[in-house]
């Protein structure tokens, strides 16, 4: 059942984590530079060792989840790591400090994402059965919500009452998430023949690399969004910066059902062919944004924004996952750690075109963006079927 005790569990899990990290990320930059007195360029290094520093250590770890590795208690100690660093946010102003807190702590929690969601997808596998799809998109669609909750909260917050309430309260979730896995979360677990399979190197694996890369370009061209439309709206069409909160409340509104309706629609038509759509409507979306110049028009675009990203969110890791089935935690890592990369190159392609054209030529680079990443789409779906022939051959002839 798609609402039993452990079902809820999860769904609830993936919610508060969530939450815990909206009210961090969304402020951290206006607490570096109001709080810390940190200068852009140190705001830039710590934000890009935070990004490399998660993606080294959850590659690593997920490596060795999948030889057996407690799932359950690597998010644990993920969870203790973002908890740790959120404090040291709280009650701590020295740059360097936080520097190394975001270095040695916060990449831990880099674990926690990937490996709740390789547990969902193990559990929905043995108890869900056709209905596991689904179930993913759920999870992702109940972070989703938290996302669409939590940044406006943590601002009302932080006007209120200060940075250090606000991180003090995402320390309260993180420890609410801690406690879900540690009393309610049965572990994963892992077959002694998936242990063996494991040193199965994953770029050797058809479709992957070229679908990692397409994902990684899918999200550069929405993070270069999301980084430049608030200046873009008050800067270079002189809009109301209340605007651009009503656009992405738009956009995360449509998101969300997107999402549960991908996981009902991928088993019938293929993720793959749905994340395919889900680019198609971020291109149209993008050369939209290059002839918009009413309100209106720019919340009408956001319908296309809630497909390519509410799809490609919800599915995008379902299909690694189903491309690397006997490496469910490395695939869900590789997914994030694509995500997480996008994000730091985005915004450095966003401050250079930025500073040498304008918003506008972003949205340009944008589509461009879209573009390349239905071309890489195009050769991880060949490869694939060029290998599905090929055992089909070897089959026959068997």
């Amino acid at each position: 059942m798609l609402f039993s005790k452990q079902s809820i569990i999860y769904l609830l899990t993936c919610f508060f984590i969530g939450l815990s990290t909206a009210f961090i990320y969304p402020i951290l930059s206006l607490y570096l530079i109001e709080e810390v007195h940190a200068t852009p360029i140190s705001m830039g290094i710590l934000i890009t060792c935070m990004v490399l520093s998660g993606v080294l250590v959850s590659q690593y770890i997920a490596k060795k989840s999948d030889k057996g590795l407690s799932r359950k208690y690597i998010v644990l100690a993920g969870q203790t790591g973002f908890i740790i660093t959120t404090i040291f946010l709280a009650m701590s102003h020295h740059y360097y400090t936080i520097l190394c807190a975001v270095i040695f702590f916060m990449s831990l929690s880099a674990v926690c994402l990937p490996q709740i969601f390789s547990m969902g997808r193990d559990f929905a596998d043995n108890q869900l059965a056709d209905k596991a799809a689904v179930f993913v998109t759920m999870m992702r669609a109940a972070m989703a919500m938290a996302w669409v909750i939590g940044p406006p909260v943590a601002f009302l917050i932080n006007d209120s009452f200060g940075f250090k309430q606000t991180f003090l309260l995402a320390v309260f979730f993180a420890a609410v998430v801690f406690i879900i896995v540690c009393f309610a979360m049965t572990d994963s677990q892992i077959k002694e023949e998936q242990v063996e399979s494991e040193n199965v190197n994953w770029l050797k694996i058809s479709g992957v690399l070229f679908f990692l890369i397409s994902i990684f370009f899918a999200f550069s061209a929405n993070n270069m969004y999301l980084t430049s439309i608030s200046l873009y709206i008050t800067q270079e069409l002189n809009f109301d910066s209340k605007w651009v909160g009503y656009l992405m409340g738009i956009a995360a509104f449509v998101e969300i059902p997107i999402m549960l309706s991908a996981g009902y629609l991928a088993p019938r038509f293929g993720a793959t062919r749905l994340i395919y759509i889900a680019c198609i409507s971020g291109l149209l979306f993008f050369a939209g944004l290059l002839v918009a110049q009413q309100l209106w028009q720019f919340m009408l675009l956001q319908l296309f924004n809630g497909v390519f990203i509410g799809i490609n969110a919800s599915l995008g890791m379902l299909v690694v996952q189903d491309l690397m089935k006997k490496q469910i935690g490395l695939a869900s890592t590789l997914f994030n750690n694509s995500i997480m990369l996008s994000i730091l190159s985005s915004s450095l392609i966003v401050g250079g075109i930025a500073q040498y054209f304008s918003y506008y030529a972003v949205f340009i680079a944008a589509a461009l963006f879209c573009l390349i990443a239905l071309f890489f789409m195009y050769l991880a779906e060949r490869e694939r079927l060029a290998l599905k022939a090929e055992f089909n051959q070897q089959a026959c002839i068997d």
